[in-house]
């Protein structure tokens, strides 16, 4: 399997980059100016992000909503962190979603899954 985010990002695509990450437009947005951090090394899961990796993840994220509510008039983002998920036929590369909003987007209305039933006291006695 190959990794798009490792082999089929092209230079001219990248909007900006810090040490560890690189920013680009999602190709399938849900909403104009979504953008997609994705790390310059590969990891699949964010906990094999490293620490000092993680926290420069957060603060580009911060920076990014910041220029994204300023520069566009937004109400706000949804960040969601793609971690573990099943990707068509590609390698499954960790990355972040920034996913501008407004007030009257209907985002959450459009969400629909199916329910699956979990065993959440094991998760909480695993706390």
């Amino acid at each position: 399997m190959t990794c798009i985010f490792c082999h089929q990002l092209k230079e001219k695509d990248i909007l900006y980059q810090t040490e560890h990450f690189k920013v680009v437009w999602d190709i399938d947005p849900v909403q104009t100016g979504h953008l997609l951090i994705i790390s310059k090394k590969h990891y699949d899961t964010l906990s094999q992000v490293p620490p000092a990796v993680r926290h420069e993840l957060s603060d580009l994220e911060v920076f990014l909503t910041e220029k994204l509510c300023q520069e566009l008039a937004i109400d706000g983002v949804i960040t969601a962190c793609n971690d573990r998920l099943f990707d068509a036929g590609t390698h499954f590369h960790f990355h972040a979603h920034l996913i501008p909003r407004f007030q009257s987007d209907g985002f959450w209305d459009r969400i629909s899954l199916a329910q699956v039933q979990l065993d959440l006291h094991r998760f909480l006695k695993a706390l």
